[in-house]
């Protein structure tokens, strides 16, 4: 199989959000510098949206679920580089319920994170859906609604058309989970690309997806 048709099989089957679902040559500009701007003067708007998302609001627009997505980065709670290890060690210990739990309280902390979210979705299989059916749910379209917009910002296999993540546990997600790669042989920069080089399970064949984590390297210059 083709990297543009695994890419495309991803967009056309993975997601219910109709907002998000994205054919071949439906792709949206994001600029998320101006969308950066737009939430700095516009905070009131921005919280309005941000509601709307954490409320699993399917009626949201793909440009609006992308001012969440992008604009989070803007916001004084953008911390790209937290971690949960309680949550890992409720795992280990095989308390899923724990974790469960834990990880819910990780997606208000951190609601736009693909980690933090994606765990919940993992650690369905190991609790009981009596009273986490609504949680579980209101998760699951949210991380539609954020891979559905992230995989709509490029094509991924042309530098000029990257994916746009905000932090490199995104691209991550987006590579292991979504993708599902065989394996990340590697990755170098490309000018402020990352150029990552994967294979899949059906073949050894190796391929280039191109992303632009930007966003979290700035970060990183600023807050050593």
């Amino acid at each position: 199989m083709k990297l543009k048709e695994k890419i495309l099989i991803a967009l056309l089957t993975l997601f219910a959000f109709n907002g998000a679902r994205a054919q071949e040559n439906e792709r949206i500009d994001v600029d998320i510098n101006l969308i950066k701007v737009n939430v700095t003067m516009n905070p009131e708007h921005y919280r309005q949206l941000m509601d709307r998302y954490l409320k699993a609001d399917t009626t949201l627009r793909i440009d609006e679920v992308a001012t969440v997505y992008y604009g989070y980065a803007a916001t004084p709670d953008y911390a790209p580089d937290l971690t949960f290890p309680e949550i890992d060690e409720a795992i280990s210990l095989e308390n899923y319920e724990k974790a469960y739990r834990l990880s819910l309280a990780a997606a208000k902390e951190a609601p736009v994170s693909l980690p933090v979210l994606i765990n919940v979705i993992k650690l369905m299989p190991h609790i009981d859906l009596k009273g986490n059916l609504d949680s579980y749910l209101n998760i699951r379209q949210r991380l539609e609604m954020l891979i559905g917009t992230i995989l709509a910002s490029g094509t991924g296999i042309r530098r000029e058309l990257p994916f746009k993540v905000i932090s490199e546990g995104d691209m991550m997600v987006i590579l292991k989970d979504i993708l599902e790669v065989k394996e990340i042989i590697g990755s170098s920069k490309i000018g402020n690309l990352d150029a990552v080089k994967i294979t899949f399970p059906t073949n050894s064949r190796e391929h280039i997806l191109y992303f632009d984590n930007t966003t979290h390297e700035q970060y990183r210059q600023h807050n050593p």
